[in-house]
This record gives structure tokens, C-alpha cells and sequence, in this order.
């Protein structure tokens, strides 16, 4: 594979991904626009046409490998999907409604990498370097600055942090769980199976309040749901498991710096085009805090002398 095939696909893909940050915000009305959806309604609207489609995939054209892993891991399944979905996304969907911006909410979820390493340190018996214990005390510095950046409202800014940074973590401790299944079935099955029954989790949650406010989406709130849904869910997790079956495992290190800049660029050119919808505001010490997040990643992640490959 051509390696500039696979560096554009990382790109097109982390575009697609960066932006979805602002169209969670869109759908919260963080900007100052009407609140379509609140966090929990955010994670059930997105995540209901999402599962359904990976349903559809997985029993309409994978059914016996499906039903396989099914069997194999009900537990390791059940358990993943409530991390990777409601986890993952409940958590990432509150800190944004009460006050993340979408490009600090996409540099909190940078910190996967360095979560897995831990976590594969205590659970799967991988050792992590000095290297990447020190990045990972230089990234948790820079949270700590964050968490710092704001005071007063209803809510306390550093525990509004804290709970943004449990996306990652769910994340992480999705994938730890999930890496002993890479090796003996298909990720993307996998990964779909997931995302299924994460969304039939999810659906008895629907009735009452959420389904109103999916009832009363507009067009521009549906568009926004459709691109997190299609784009950002079900293409992006299979261009995601792409990339790792060509990408050699450093340069997969090096796609997490990709989010937080195009999630930023992209927030500042809708600010300036779209005033009225788009507010481009981020406090001083989370530029600051932001910074030496990415000084940490890159202590953890940088290797001397390696390319794609």
C-alpha cells in the first residue's frame, strides 16, 4: 500500500473526526443556539441508526462470524459495548454541554494512547518505558492546568474535566479488552457487534424526554446527527481498522495529534464564517494546559528513525 494512500486516508478520516466535537456542541447548543439535544439524548440519537446499520451488517452478511464471537465473548461483548457507546459517549457529550470546547473536549480524548499504556501495563503485563511514563506525568500536568482554567457556574470546571476524561478512559479500557479477540476474529465485526448492542442499550432510554427532542430535530439538527451517525460512527470505525492493518503501530501513535489541531482550525474558520452560530472561545490556561498535553503525547509516542511502512 502506497504510502501516500494511507497517509491521506488517516487524514481524511481524522477531518471527518475532528468535526464531529463541533457537531456534538451544535446539537447541545454550547454556542449559544437552541439546545436540540442534551447529552443523553445526544448519545441515544446518534447511536440508535449507527447500531442499527452495524446490526444489519454483521447478521445480514456476517451472521455466522457474528453469531461465533457472540457465543465466544458474551460477557467481553456486552461489556465493550457499554464502554465503547454510552461510556464513551455520555461522558464525552456531559463535559461538553457544561462547558468543554470542542477543542479541548477533542485534546481530553488524546490521551487514549497513554491510558491503553497503562492499563496494558496492569492487565495484559505489557511494560510500559520510562519514556512513556514520564510523557504520561507531562500529559497529566496538563489536565490538571485545564481543569484549572475556569471558575464559578453550576457546575465545578475541574469535575466537569474529570468526567470528560472518562471518555477516554472507557475507551481505553474497551480496547485492552477487545485486543485479545484481534487476534483470533475480524476488528471490524467486532468492533460493529459493539456498536450494536451498544445502541440496543441505549434504546430504553428513548421514550419520554429524548424522544421529544428527536421529534423536534430541524433540518440543520438532523444533518448534524446524520454526519455523527454515518461519517463519524460507522465509516470512520471502518477506515479506523483499515488504517491499523497498515500502519505499523508507531506511526498509529503519531494520527492522535491530528485531532486536536483540525478540531481547533475547523472551529475557528465556522466562528469567523458563521458568527452567529459558531463561537470560537478558549480560556488562556487551556491553550496552556493543551500544549503540555501534547508534550506529553509526544515524549510517549515519538520514536527516532521509524516511517510508514
Amino acid at each position: 500500500m502506497r504510502n501516500w494512500v494511507l497517509i491521506a486516508a488517516a487524514l481524511g478520516l481524522f477531518l471527518v473526526w475532528s468535526n464531529s466535537f463541533i457537531a456534538n456542541g451544535f446539537l447541545l447548543g454550547v454556542d449559544g443556539g437552541p439546545v436540540r439535544l442534551d447529552w443523553i439524548g445526544l448519545t441515544v440519537a446518534r447511536f440508535l441508526p449507527a447500531s442499527a446499520i452495524c446490526a444489519i451488517w454483521c447478521f445480514g452478511f456476517r451472521r455466522a462470524e457474528s453469531m461465533k464471537l457472540l457465543r465466544a465473548y458474551p460477557g467481553r461483548l456486552a461489556l465493550c459495548a457499554l464502554l465503547a457507546v454510552p461510556g464513551y459517549n455520555c461522558a464525552l457529550g456531559y463535559g461538553q454541554q457544561h462547558g468543554v470546547p470542542a477543542p479541548v473536549a477533542s485534546l481530553i480524548t488524546t490521551l487514549v494512547p497513554l491510558l491503553v499504556m497503562i492499563l496494558a501495563a496492569v492487565f495484559l503485563g505489557e511494560r510500559p518505558t520510562a519514556r512513556r511514563i514520564v510523557g504520561f506525568a507531562i500529559a497529566m500536568v496538563g489536565m490538571a492546568v485545564i481543569a484549572s482554567a475556569k471558575k464559578g457556574g453550576g457546575q465545578a470546571y475541574p469535575l466537569v474535566v474529570a468526567v470528560t476524561a472518562l471518555a477516554p478512559l472507557s475507551w481505553s479500557i474497551y480496547s485492552v479488552m477487545s485486543k485479545p479477540v484481534a487476534n483470533r476474529a475480524s476488528p471490524i465485526i467486532w468492533t460493529y457487534l459493539a456498536i450494536a448492542l451498544g445502541g440496543a442499550f441505549v434504546l430504553p432510554i428513548l421514550p419520554g424526554p429524548v424522544w421529544r427532542q428527536i421529534r423536534a430535530l430541524d433540518a440543520p439538527g438532523w444533518a448534524a446527527l446524520a454526519y455523527l451517525a454515518v461519517p463519524c460512527t460507522v465509516l470512520g470505525f471502518a477506515v479506523w481498522t483499515w488504517l491499523l492493518r497498515h500502519l505499523p503501530a508507531s506511526s498509529v501513535g503519531f494520527t492522535v495529534f491530528l485531532n486536536p489541531p483540525l478540531t481547533t482550525t475547523s472551529k475557528f474558520l465556522l466562528s469567523a464564517l458563521f458568527p452567529a452560530t459558531f463561537v470560537f472561545a478558549i480560556a488562556g490556561r487551556e491553550w496552556v494546559g493543551g500544549a503540555i498535553v501534547l508534550c506529553g503525547l509526544a515524549t510517549a509516542v515519538w520514536r527516532r528513525g521509524r516511517r510508514l511502512s
